[in-house]
């Protein structure tokens, strides 16, 4: 005798797209990540070296879509970048690498030989007394009464 079970409502497509992320720091990682791989994937389209555009262009479209599933979006980041979170933290310790640089010759003394100075106390034949310049040539008169 056939026993009468309940099916049980399996969840749509769409519910599993969503990722269930309780915890809002891992949330915003997540994001970063994404973010970060999507920034490799447009540098990569922008590349001229590269000549087939469409596997990163096809990836770009799976991590930018949002009905896909979390999941899946750990897979294609991983199957492109591998260990893309060492390859994010190396990047931010080049970054910050830089930075420290640009900071640290900001800071620095100034080379005394690439010092520019102006002297301010410095009288001039080719000025006057009311600062206007005049040139001091001997022009004679006949040369002027021909023009």
């Amino acid at each position: 005798m056939a026993s009468k079970t309940k099916k049980t409502k399996e969840p749509s497509a769409s519910a599993a797209a969503l990722p269930i992320v309780t915890d809002p720091e891992m949330a915003e990682r997540f994001e970063r990540e994404l973010t970060w791989c999507v920034g490799q994937l447009e540098c990569m389209l922008k590349s001229p070296s590269m000549k087939d555009k469409e596997p990163p262009r096809s990836a770009l479209q799976v991590l930018t879509n949002p009905k896909t599933a979390f999941v899946r979006k750990r897979q294609m980041m991983q199957q492109l970048f591998g260990d893309y979170r060492q390859k994010m933290h190396d990047e931010d310790v080049a970054r910050q690498k830089r930075h420290n640089q640009i900071r640290a010759s900001t800071n620095s003394e100034i080379p005394l030989a690439s010092r520019f100075v102006r002297r301010t106390n410095q009288t001039n034949d080719s000025t006057t007394k009311d600062n206007t310049f005049s040139f001091n040539f001997d022009i004679p008169l006949t040369d002027m009464d021909k023009n």
